[in-house]
């Protein structure tokens, strides 16, 4: 199980969604704050402009978000897609009224840090490179006329060069360090598993052993274990080959771990055809329950193509002075005597 990759992929979408819920807010408070200190002419005009459908679209963005996270890069999408449609507005608003845009400039630039952030580089750079595209378009097509909105255009357009090149360079390394966290743990992962059947290896199981009979100390909570041997096994080796035999052994462990998995529990190779168990949680009586029904499942169709049987050994952690050792102990020696028993049994 992938866990701490899967830890840290929900971190940063926690920090996406609260990236986007931060700027979605304060883009609302201060429309609100700005038309509230210099207020349209009309009701005609505050609803017809650029900057009252943004922060409408924004709002929306932000309480989605907030009652379905799942949904945050359908509502950054959204957002996004709508800024880049009434940014030429917004440039041909500020041209030909002669304003500083330096508002448009910081809002533009903490909506492109939003969009690294959420959507990564490729997404971010692109919009950053059609913002610039498009501001020096519409300035070539027609300039500003005095110096001090030149030196802002000028000014805006290098800081906004600048932070592309930064929130580009700052999310690129990111993503280069969680693709290498990614791997990491696939591999060590694959390490941990047993190459033939796809479950944990000795070493593995043991560190999960000990770390529950830890966790079951601490918290005053059961944890069995289960120790199975497939019966004859030799048997099929001799008779059919190891590539048969090798296939009883991915079929069983596959049948282990479908049938404890719901549970919680985790299924180990020990060696050779021999598996345990690990049932955090289930105390002796019900890990006998699911011992015997694990000896049904087995017997009940061929696995690997043959008909196959195993003999299980059952043991519970008894608290204080119990260690992994002695728990795997007393499950292996009750596994022999449901082999000295006739075989397909449970002890």
């Amino acid at each position: 199980m992938n866990t701490s990759g899967s830890i840290l992929e929900q971190r940063f979408q926690a920090i996406r969604l609260n990236v986007v819920l931060a700027v979605a807010m304060a883009f609302v408070v201060f429309s609100a704050i700005t038309n509230l200190v210099d207020p349209p002419p009309d009701l005609r005009t505050a609803l017809g402009s650029p900057k009252t459908w943004l922060a409408a679209t924004t709002l929306g963005a932000a309480l989605i978000c907030l009652y379905r996270p799942q949904t945050l890069n359908i509502a950054a999408g959204t957002l996004l897609a709508l800024t880049m449609f009434s940014l030429p507005f917004e440039v041909r608003w500020h041209i030909d009224n002669q304003a500083i845009p330096m508002n448009m400039f910081v809002w533009l630039m903490v909506y492109l840090l939003c969009a690294y952030v959420v959507f990564g580089t490729r997404v971010g750079g692109v919009l950053n490179s059609v913002s610039v595209g498009i501001m020096l378009l519409a300035l070539v097509s027609d300039p500003p006329t005095t110096p001090v909105l030149v030196s802002s255009w000028l000014t805006g357009l290098i800081v906004l060069s600048v932070l592309g090149v930064l929130g580009y360079s700052i999310i690129h390394f990111i993503e280069i360090n969680l693709l290498l966290h990614v791997q990491d743990n696939a591999r060590l992962r694959a390490a941990r598993l047993d190459a033939l059947t796809g479950v944990y290896g000795r070493g593995a199981i043991e560190e999960e052993l000990k770390r529950s009979m830890s966790s079951a100390q601490q918290a005053n909570t059961p944890v069995s274990i289960v120790v199975t041997d497939i019966d004859h096994f030799k048997c099929v080796n001799d008779l059919h080959g190891h590539n048969t035999g090798d296939d009883v052994l991915r079929a069983v462990a596959k049948c282990l771990r479908r049938n404890v998995g719901r549970m919680g529990g985790v299924v180990g190779r020990w060696g050779g055809e021999e598996f345990v168990v690990l049932l955090p949680g289930v105390s002796r009586t019900d890990a006998l329950a699911v011992a015997e029904q694990l000896r049904r499942e087995v017997s009940a169709i061929p696995l690997g193509g043959l008909p196959i049987t195993a003999s299980f050994g059952v043991a519970a952690f008894r608290g204080t002075g119990d260690s992994p050792e002695k728990m795997f102990g007393r499950a292996d020696v009750a596994m022999y005597e449901a082999k000295r028993a006739g075989r397909n049994a449970v002890r």
